[in-house]
């Protein structure tokens, strides 16, 4: 009997320390909407005269982030800067901007990609071409790698580099078709490099029109100062 009347005693006390608890974590009665906070004070006035508190303003300038993520990245802050000075044909502006550029990650291709623009469009078609050479070796989509592939082939065209530059033509082709994913001219390989072997025969074949000219004016130099020694004999 007092076995029972103890353990009826203990349950009682667990259930009263229970409800003690469930009490407590219960959520607070949300006070009446109609009535005054009147634990919260008013805002304060500000005294006659003070300036008005002002809101906090957002910081100056694009967001930096050197990820290039959350904001630009210091990178694509000097290409940006390259951009709108070769836009505006202020072409030495450009250099140095994709220069600094390059100084801040050397291993990426776009600054040299633009920077041989730059180049190029400074009348520098030599360091221009130096430039983009260093780029094939530089990281970059193969997009982009496709666009120095180009441009370097067209350039050594243009420089008369013929052989040279239908060796790069030639790579050009090779490189978009082993990048499916790569945007280019497919034909434009086969099509210059007909136009240097066109090139590269006319060559040849003015060379030797060229040795026969100069061949026949030696002989007619040496034929007129012998008749003019005979006329002198015979006066």
């Amino acid at each position: 009997m007092a076995s029972r009347l103890l353990v009826a005693s203990l349950v009682i006390s667990s259930l009263a320390l229970a409800g003690t608890a469930l009490g407590q974590g219960a959520a607070p009665a949300k006070p009446d909407a109609a009535k005054p906070d009147a634990a919260k004070p008013a805002p304060a006035k500000p005294a006659a005269g003070a300036a008005a508190p002002t809101a906090p303003t957002a910081p100056a300038g694009p967001l930096k982030d050197p990820a290039n993520k959350m904001g630009i990245s210091p990178y694509m802050e000097a290409i940006k800067k390259g951009e709108d000075a070769f836009v505006a044909r202020d072409f030495p502006s450009a250099v140095t901007a994709f220069q600094d550029a390059i100084k801040v990650d050397s291993t990426k291709m776009l600054a040299f990609y633009r920077l041989g623009e730059a180049q190029l469009a400074s009348g520098k078609p030599e360091e221009a071409e130096a430039v983009w050479s260093a780029a094939l070796n530089k990281d970059g989509p193969a997009d982009l790698k496709s666009k120095v592939l180009f441009v370097l082939a067209d350039l050594r065209e243009r420089q008369r580099k013929l052989d040279v530059g239908k060796e790069a033509w030639a790579k050009y082709a090779q490189f978009l078709k082993d990048q499916a994913d790569a945007k280019g001219y497919a034909g434009t390989p086969e099509e210059r490099q007909k136009v240097i072997d066109r090139r590269v025969k006319d060559e040849k074949d003015y060379a030797a029109v060229k040795e026969r000219i100069q061949k026949r004016q030696a002989e007619r130099e040496k034929e007129a100062e012998e008749n003019a020694k005979k006329d002198k004999l015979n006066k």
